[in-house]
């Protein structure tokens, strides 16, 4: 609440959505829906153009410059949740032009990639909740199916998991940039569990309104494969929508060994707070000052939302 500015903006203001897009879910979940409208207000002005996008005024900065669709992702499921519709309806419209029209996957690179060009696992799963918050079943559910398709044509799915396509279904395993945005390789440290995390909580969300099993599933078995991961696997900051995605199967079926890896991050979570109340290191690493905000919104969303699930199944 100290980073936001009397006109809604949150410090710093020059590194744009990079340091705002998860805001709006954070505050309207923790209560605050009057701080979180306030920002809402001030990004149509200051951030939403005519075509539906966002981070017109300062660009896309940090990692949102390579997952375009992710920080449109998180607004517009933020501001649905608080009924700020001039913001998630346009925001929406232009998020949904960048689903692949055969695969379900959205590109990666946004609105300049070809159709040829990748598909990841992250920005779709971002989306495809987006799509649920949005009433877009169609969307969502060709979007959890681009997730599964990604899963079980793995080719080595007991050593590593290949989290983007290119070419329409092509993983992609020679690449430029950080090997952790591309593949996560079971026994490495620093992986990023975060990724295989999202996806398992947009399929189990997905799950509910289908009924599909497949969906289900592969959520389990991402979940899964990311508990076979490295010693660090629940005390990164990486590993955050892990524990959440652990808690929201508890939830549903009472498994205890969900509870334990949901509380064991859980734990980890808070020890990594500040005494200001502040996190540093969000999930997806950023070096922008921004990122403090951001690991801030993000740890509030993991702390409220896995306890939400692990009191909802006792």
């Amino acid at each position: 609440m100290k980073q936001q500015a009397p006109d809604g903006a949150m410090q710093p203001v020059n590194e744009g959505m990079a340091g705002y897009y998860r805001v709006p879910y954070a505050l309207g979940l923790s209560g605050q829906s009057v701080r979180a409208t306030r920002l809402c207000t001030w990004l149509a002005s200051n951030s939403l153009d005519d075509e539906g996008d966002l981070g017109s005024a300062f660009g896309r900065q940090g990692p949102l410059a390579h997952y375009y669709s992710y920080g449109n992702a998180w607004v517009i499921a933020g501001a649905q949740r608080l009924g700020r519709f001039g913001v998630s309806i346009p925001a929406w419209s232009f998020l949904s032009s960048l689903q692949h029209p055969q695969t379900g996957g959205f590109l990666t690179a946004g609105p300049e990639a070809s159709l040829d060009d990748e598909q990841d696992m992250l920005g779709t799963a971002a989306a495809g909740i987006a799509a649920l918050y949005m009433g877009q079943e169609e969307s969502a559910d060709a979007a959890a199916r681009f997730l599964v398709d990604l899963w079980d044509s793995q080719p080595a799915q007991a050593a590593r998991l290949y989290m983007a396509v290119r070419r329409g279904n092509e993983h992609v395993r020679v690449f430029e940039g950080d090997p952790e945005q591309y593949v996560l390789t079971l026994g490495e440290p620093g992986q990023w569990y975060f990724v295989p995390g999202l996806a398992a909580c947009f399929l189990l969300q997905i799950g509910e309104v289908s009924g599909d099993e497949d969906f289900i599933r592969v959520a389990q078995d991402l979940v899964s494969f990311c508990d076979s991961g490295a010693p660090d696997r629940y005390t990164l900051p990486q590993s955050s929508l892990f524990g959440l995605a652990a808690a929201m199967l508890f939830a549903a079926n009472g498994n205890v060994n969900y509870e334990r890896i949901a509380t064991t991050v859980l734990e980890a979570v808070i020890e990594r707070q500040n005494d200001d109340g502040s996190w540093l290191s969000p999930s997806l690493p950023s070096d922008l000052a921004s990122s403090v905000v951001d690991a801030t919104a993000e740890g509030l969303i993991l702390t409220l939302e896995i306890l939400d699930h692990l009191e909802a199944a006792e």
